[in-house]
């Protein structure tokens, strides 16, 4: 098994966030909020099998959704953001995000 870490980032305001990984759910929490001063609202981390990993987001009450498909081999780090246009952007990374 290989760690993927999530991190909700910039855009988020008292949104629920439901996140599935390969169909199931990993992540849901209402009134997630980013809190500007470190660009983070929260995080989790899931174990997957090496390979391709389906993520999907979901703001019900914004009605946005968004998926992405990430080619697993070691210990991943995925950041999602919500940009001023209401869209959902992934960033992903090999290395642990830095926050103040």
């Amino acid at each position: 098994m290989i760690l993927l870490h999530i991190a909700l980032q910039d855009g988020f305001l008292n949104d629920e966030v439901i996140i599935q990984v390969n169909g199931e759910e990993a992540f849901h929490e209402s009134q997630v909020k980013t809190r500007f001063q470190i660009g983070l609202a929260a995080s989790f981390e899931t174990n997957v099998q090496k390979g391709l990993v389906n993520v999907k987001v979901t703001l019900p009450n914004k009605k946005l959704a968004q998926s992405t498909v990430l080619e697993i081999s070691a210990p991943t780090y995925l950041g999602v953001s919500i940009t001023a246009d209401d869209k959902i952007v992934f960033h992903v990374s090999n290395q642990r995000f830095r926050y103040l």
